[in-house]
């Protein structure tokens, strides 16, 4: 595993090309001609899109949480079926392997086994976090912590133009990433990679990244299939 810095160390929420980042995740159907944009008298930008897709707060700092406001389908989750965090995380951690590429084996590896660390360290911690909840706990469930994981987008396209003015989201400046994390700070860009001679392409798209801010991680593919 191989963690690289955006370059000369400064993350994106240092440096922001928009206060707001729209990206769209889990569609090869992406078209600029998906998304209309305006911006209300207060100066906020609002995003049409008609695909899967999240806004990314860059100016506020705010991270991408399981129980952040993600959910933009059409067919929204039966909410009256999924009572406790523990029924929302499962139906997450059940939901998001569809939007994973149908080629993409190491994206959906990852999602279990990232789901499996979160469970298992908030079974861990769980006498420190019900300590916590002591003065709450007719309120709170120590499993509420589940959800406060980051949210990890399968096949994300990110935006990255080269005039920060630009608001065409054209092709052209459209990348897709396996996966993408925003913690509210930095966006983190998972790549997994194998033995095989790096690409020029690949090359190319992480040194873009770089210098737009982005923090990536390259996970071997071999250690992914090993456990």
């Amino acid at each position: 595993m191989r963690l690289l810095p955006p370059e000369n160390g400064c993350p994106l929420a240092k440096r922001p090309l928009q206060s707001q980042l729209l990206v769209p995740f889990g569609s090869k159907n992406w078209s600029p001609e998906r998304v209309t944009i305006t911006t209300d008298e207060g100066g906020h930008l609002s995003f049409d899109c008609t695909v899967s897709h999240v806004v990314l707060d860059i100016a506020g700092e705010k991270g991408l949480r399981l129980n952040s406001k993600w959910y933009r389908l059409f067919n929204q989750p039966p909410m009256g079926e999924l009572q406790t965090s523990r029924d929302q995380f499962d139906f997450i951690r059940g939901h998001l392997p569809v939007y994973c590429d149908v080629w993409g084996k190491h994206q959906q590896m990852f999602l279990i086994r990232y789901f499996d660390f979160i469970v298992h360290k908030i079974n861990a911690s769980q006498p420190i976090l019900e300590e916590k909840l002591s003065l709450v706990s007719s309120l709170y469930n120590f499993q509420d912590w589940l959800l406060s994981a980051f949210l990890p987008l399968p096949q994300a396209l990110v935006y990255v133009p080269d005039n920060p003015d630009d608001q065409t989201y054209a092709d052209a400046d459209m990348i897709r990433v396996p996966l993408l994390f925003w913690t509210g700070r930095e966006a983190f860009v998972i790549f997994f990679v194998g033995a095989d001679t790096r690409s020029p392409r690949l090359t190319n798209t992480q040194k873009k990244l770089s210098g737009a801010g982005f923090t990536f991680l390259e996970m071997d593919q071999a250690a992914l299939e090993n456990g």
